[in-house]
């Protein structure tokens, strides 16, 4: 009986001193090979942007050819940025970027020397990465407003010269002179045939003196300025 009681607190103690082993020794500690880190969650780090100022211009190629005889409203309006535009030092529109608008105004030119106009504006821009902003920008400038016969407003609409010269004028006149002479000789009786040819060059008299005004035509390549009227932010990722 006394042996038993012995093995029984050998055996405790034994337990004991294991336990308290255990409890001292060190957690082991899993440590990443040299090199080797884990890869951060997707979407934690933070994402560049920047600001392109309302008022900013920049340099474009009309994509769409644009006629004041054959344009109508809504219709699409591409151009392509021709040079990068800068905010602080770095690229925030790339060459090479979409816009995209639509024709917004459009009227004929008519008699008594009324021009032509016509107007735009882009909508959105796609960048060169596919992401696409909303926008809002006008013409700013031609570089060749001889080329479209028009002049630039203050609104950046497009508006036909008046097409008058003195050679139209003289022309004019001539052409109501002949209509005085026509009256006169078929007041004196003359045949009527003679009224026919008087009538055409008394047309084209007034078709001269009251000529009508420019139409307005943006042929594709045509190389403008644009303006923003609001600010655009975009994310950087070039």
């Amino acid at each position: 009986m006394l042996g038993k009681t012995v093995t029984a607190i050998t055996v405790f103690i034994l337990l004991a001193s294991a336990s308290v082993a255990q409890e001292n020794t060190p957690a082991l500690v899993l440590t990443p090979r040299s090199g080797f880190s884990l890869a951060p969650p997707i979407g934690s780090a933070p994402v560049e942007t920047l600001t392109v100022p309302a008022d900013t211009e920049a340099a474009v190629t009309m994509l769409s050819g644009l006629h004041t005889r054959i344009s109508q409203v809504n219709d699409p309006v591409t151009a392509r940025l021709q040079q990068a535009v800068y905010v602080n030092g770095q690229i925030a529109l790339p060459p090479g970027s979409i816009l995209n608008g639509k024709v917004t105004h459009v009227q004929m030119a008519g008699r008594m020397r009324h021009p032509a106009e016509l107007g735009l504006r882009f909508e959105s821009i796609t960048l060169p990465s596919g992401e696409t902003e909303p926008i809002s920008a006008v013409l700013a400038a031609l570089d060749k407003p001889g080329l479209a016969k028009a002049r630039l407003d203050s609104e950046g609409y497009l508006k036909g010269t008046r097409g008058f010269s003195f050679k139209a004028l003289a022309g004019g006149l001539t052409g109501l002179g002949a209509l005085s002479i026509g009256k006169a000789t078929l007041a004196a009786g003359s045949a009527i045939s003679t009224f026919v040819p008087v009538g055409g060059a008394a047309a084209l008299g007034f078709a001269a003196l009251w000529p009508k005004g420019n139409d307005v035509n943006v042929p594709p390549d045509t190389r403008c300025r644009i303006r923003l009227n609001y600010p655009v932010t975009v994310r950087i990722r070039w």
